[in-house]
């Protein structure tokens, strides 16, 4: 009986010591769940801040001129260097950090990707500037124009505008920033416009060699001109290859005729139909300017495309 008895008190013992363990093992879950609650709100309260202060920043940059970007027309980033255009107070010349290397092209391929949209370039001009009387913001957006057309762009799908903005010059007379683009949609009459320089189009490239190197201007026109056939699919293409006088006619008249068909080659290369293309040569025989300088002959050695 006495064993029995001892027997029991182990048990009732061992059954108190595993309630003891369990109940603090749970009360201690409780904190630490406590623990891990408060962590949790800290945490989320520092990721709101975090993001805040990032969205910010994002909103300063983008609301300050630290950086060059352009906007689409859904107001998404195209592309951001993080250095800028600089100008002065001097004159309409806007300064390229080498930095910004290819930001033409990217206007060219977003152009050509995009063929029923535009750039608009603004010229940032402070009251001082206005005050001048010289058109500073006009200058220096057109200034960028020049740029991008030498790239290819087509100038007709480059608007230019200007708008007032304070801001300071440096103590050099310099400012980072001054120059805004933005791509947009075209409008009925605008891209009438555009669709006219599609169709009535001269080319001029280097012909050291004899033949025409597809350059950064045909090679944007190609994509514009593959844009416009297949909305106009009954319209066909016309490429008259001219020449200087500079050489025999006979020999000029083939010289003209390569360049039409290096040309006729590339936009078929680029997917236009070979039955819509029609390649010819007038040689030295209709010069838009007399051949009595080097600028002018350069002016004859051209190639001229109609869609008809």
């Amino acid at each position: 009986m006495k064993g029995l008895f001892s027997f029991l008190f182990f048990l009732l013992f061992a059954w108190l010591g595993i309630w003891w363990y369990y109940s603090c093992d749970w009360c201690a879950k409780d904190l630490d769940k406590d623990t891990v609650i408060v962590k949790d709100e800290i945490d989320s309260e520092a990721d709101a801040l975090a993001k805040k202060a990032y969205e910010d920043s994002i909103a300063n940059l983008n609301n300050s001129q630290v950086g060059l970007f352009a906007k689409d027309n859904k107001n998404q980033e195209v592309f951001r260097y993080y250095e800028n255009f600089r100008i002065n107070n001097g004159n309409g010349n806007v300064h390229i950090p080498s930095t910004l290397e290819g930001f033409d092209s990217q206007v060219a391929n977003y152009l050509g990707k995009h063929q029923d949209q535009e750039l608009v370039i603004t010229g940032l001009e402070n009251s001082i500037d206005i005050e001048d009387t010289s058109k500073l913001g006009i200058y220096r957006a057109n200034f960028i124009k020049d740029i991008l057309v030498s790239a290819g762009v087509n100038a007709n799908r480059i608007v230019i505008k200007t708008e007032l903005k304070e801001y300071t010059y440096n103590d050099d007379g310099t400012y980072n920033g001054g120059i805004l683009l933005n791509f947009g949609d075209l409008d009925t009459s605008r891209l009438e416009e555009v669709e006219k320089s599609i169709a009535n189009r001269t080319l001029y490239s280097s012909f050291a060699q004899k033949t025409f190197q597809p350059d950064a201007t045909l090679s944007n026109y190609a994509l514009e001109l593959k844009s416009y056939l297949e909305k106009y699919p009954n319209k066909t293409v016309s490429i008259i290859g001219h020449t200087d006088n500079v050489g025999e006619k006979e020999a000029n008249l083939w010289f003209g005729q390569q360049r039409a068909n290096n040309v006729r080659d590339y936009l078929i290369s680029q997917g236009i139909s070979k039955e819509k293309i029609k390649a010819s040569s007038q040689g030295e025989s209709n010069p838009i300017a007399a051949n009595d300088s080097e600028e002018n002959k350069a002016k004859n050695r051209r190639i001229e495309i109609t869609v008809n």
